[in-house]
């Protein structure tokens, strides 16, 4: 069987997902983080089910991009049946989404996900809410599993049906569709002929290709005559008249009991208001620098106490086992590998992960997207922008894919270009803390991020004005506040780190030997003399950075694993300076994309804005290093 996984934002589907199909899809409480479907199966009484986690989408629209794409592939998969994930808390907006797929005449199941958290709320009717829908509803927790075995089996045994159910639309529209059903029976393409209309009605640009000009034309008669009549567009309309059936559903089958307030929710008003909600941002922002700096700096003592005391004189043996130059540069290239990993990725960046972890397990990070969303409006943004930026936290890829929430090429274009050039991925902020943080002190890593603060602000003010637009509304469910698990906290910070290992690892082992053996024959000289003014002149820095610049560009940690390898120390506060160290920083910090994000950059805008958007970081990255240099020699430093 082909089943479609279809829900809005922080429904609860990923984790749903992951629980049918044992795959580890990050799941995180906040949106956009699952704009790419996946696929898994498994096989339950002898029937294999294949489930398609669709993307995260408030409507069927077709307005923004990750609407287009859960439409086409709705239509594409061939579905047996889509499972309309809908949080119980919020029935009534999930039901919207519900009505969409019903609507389109797919077989259909409603599963209601933290039911936990709507029992201690309030009762809901699932008798009365199934009768009323037509279709099988099945409460679950997904996080637990509860419910979950139901659902499977509901799933076998072919319970899940088309319905009868209608939306009642205003008398105007019901007419429109009622005229042209019959001329569209024969071009529904398989779609049950009310919802097909509906879609062409609200312009799902699917469907406008699916019906013949004769009728596209009359529909876009019937569209202007509807917005004379009603001043408003007909799709606004559709969907006000969605909302109030939803609502009309949500209050027949939810009991009418109020459950007092609890401490979550008081806090969550706290982190909502700007007055209270600002300071404990702040405070937020100051934990994770902090944490990563002590926690970082604690676990990489020990990890190189221990890696030390274990391995003795192992690399020894091996030089001398091996012989000559090569054997030195063998053995020297795996020690300063193994030490620049164990220096860098595990206490830096793998910190880093757990951290944003709990964040996202605790539902904070949509509240970060409601404060924030009048200083985005001021860079011609919303607040859902802020998802991808919180993405790009962890890596640039991952946030340039996210960017698709946005609605507009415009939009998302300026978004990529802030993220890119202002927000530090985690292989940039192990760099801004394990060097700077730890090296030269935590103000400097401060001064960084407040200068990354004001380039994004900047940027977006000369990319608003630039590029103009009228950006739209924000539309975000806030989910409750609700402690972490660590089950689910250190999965996904295995799934996110392990791609070091599998990709980086190998990557830098190779890069290590090459300069191993460069330095060990005196090649490596001769390389960077010729750009030895640049780098000591203009930026400040020592010639063999030049080095590290460029294998930041196949990854960004690599810059700072490099360093170690290069001055042959991981105690980089003997080779380089507080100045050099808070330069170098800075310029990895905005420097040109990795390679990774430089690809999806090319896929998602073309080679012509990739190549000036990463000319533009290059430029501003060497234009920085070299005005701090000038500056702070000017200062004395």
């Amino acid at each position: 069987m082909e089943i479609g996984l279809v829900g809005q934002p922080n429904v609860g589907k990923s984790v749903l997902f992951s629980r049918l199909t044992g795959i580890g899809a990050i799941s995180s409480n906040y949106p956009g983080t699952t704009v790419q479907f996946q696929e898994g199966s498994v096989v339950k009484g002898g029937v294999r089910l294949n489930f398609h986690d669709l993307p995260g989408t408030y409507s069927l629209a077709g307005i923004s991009e990750d609407e287009i794409v859960a439409t086409r592939l709705l239509a594409e998969k061939k579905l047996d049946c889509v499972v309309a994930v809908t949080d119980a808390t919020r029935l009534e907006s999930g039901l919207v989404l519900a009505f969409q797929i019903m609507e389109l005449g797919y077989k259909a199941v409603l599963a209601l996900n933290f039911m936990d958290v709507a029992r201690k709320r309030s009762a809901i009717d699932i008798e009365l809410l199934q009768k009323t829908l037509g279709v099988p509803v099945v409460p679950i927790v997904a996080i637990t599993g509860e419910g979950v075995d139901t659902l499977v089996d509901v799933l076998v045994s072919r319970q899940a049906r088309a319905t009868d159910f209608k939306v009642p639309y205003d008398h105007h529209i019901e007419l429109i569709l009622g005229e042209m059903s019959s001329v569209a029976s024969s071009q529904a393409s398989g779609f049950a002929v009310r919802g097909a209309l509906v879609k062409l009605l609200e312009g799902n640009s699917y469907f406008t290709e699916k019906f013949s000009d004769d009728l596209k034309q009359r529909t876009e008669h019937a569209r202007r005559i509807f917005k004379a009549e009603h001043a408003e567009e007909i799709e606004v309309h559709i969907n006000r008249d969605r909302f109030g059936e939803a609502g009309r559903i949500a209050r027949e089958v939810i009991g009418t009991g109020i459950a007092p307030r609890s401490r979550a929710d008081r806090l969550s008003d706290l982190t909502l208001r700007p007055m209270t909600g600002i300071p404990i941002l702040f405070g937020v922002l100051i934990a994770l620098l902090l944490g990563i700096v002590v926690v970082g700096g604690a676990l990489e003592s020990v990890l190189i106490g221990a890696y030390k005391s274990l391995l003795g004189n192992f690399f020894l043996n091996l030089e001398g086992a091996i012989g000559g130059q090569i054997g030195e540069a063998i053995a020297r290239g795996l020690d300063l590998s193994l030490q620049a990993i164990i220096s860098i990725v595990i206490p830096y960046i793998v910190t880093f992960y757990l951290m944003l972890g709990v964040l996202e397990d605790t539902g904070y990070l949509p509240r970060v997207v409601i404060l924030l969303d009048g200083l985005m409006h001021r860079v011609g943004l919303h607040g859902r922008a802020i998802i991808p930026m919180i993405v790009g936290m962890g890596c640039n890829v991952p946030a340039i894919l996210a960017t698709r929430v946005l609605e507009s090429r415009r939009e998302r274009l300026i978004l990529t270009i802030i993220t890119v050039m202002a927000v530090p991925c985690s292989a940039q902020t192990a760099v801004i803390l394990g060097t700077v943080g730890t090296f030269a002190g935590i103000g400097y890593a401060i001064a960084i991020y407040i200068i990354l603060f004001l380039i994004l602000v900047m940027l977006g003010r000369l990319l608003h004005r630039a590029l103009k637009f009228e950006p739209t509304s924000l539309a975000i469910e806030i989910p409750d506040l609700t402690l972490p698990r660590a089950k689910n906290v250190l999965w996904k910070t295995w799934i996110r780190a392990k791609d070091f290992f599998e990709v980086a690892f190998p990557l830098l082992l190779i890069g290590s030997l090459v300069l191993e053996l460069l330095m060990s024959y005196g090649l490596l000289n001769q390389l960077i003399d010729p750009f030895a003014l640049f780098t000591v002149v203009f930026l400040g820095l020592p010639a063999v950075i030049l080095v590290a610049l460029i294998f930041g560009i196949l990854r960004k940690e690599m810059s700072m694993q490099l360093l170690v390898v290069l001055f042959g120390t991981a105690n980089l506060a003997a080779v380089m300076s507080p100045k050099q160290l808070f330069i170098f920083a800075l310029i990895m910090a905005t420097y040109m994309p990795c390679l990774s994000a430089f690809a999806i950059m090319r896929k998602e805008f073309g080679w012509k804005d990739t190549l000036k958007v990463t000319l533009a970081s290059i430029s501003l990255a060497f234009l920085l290093g070299g005005l701090i240099n000038l500056v702070l020699t000017s200062f004395g430093y």
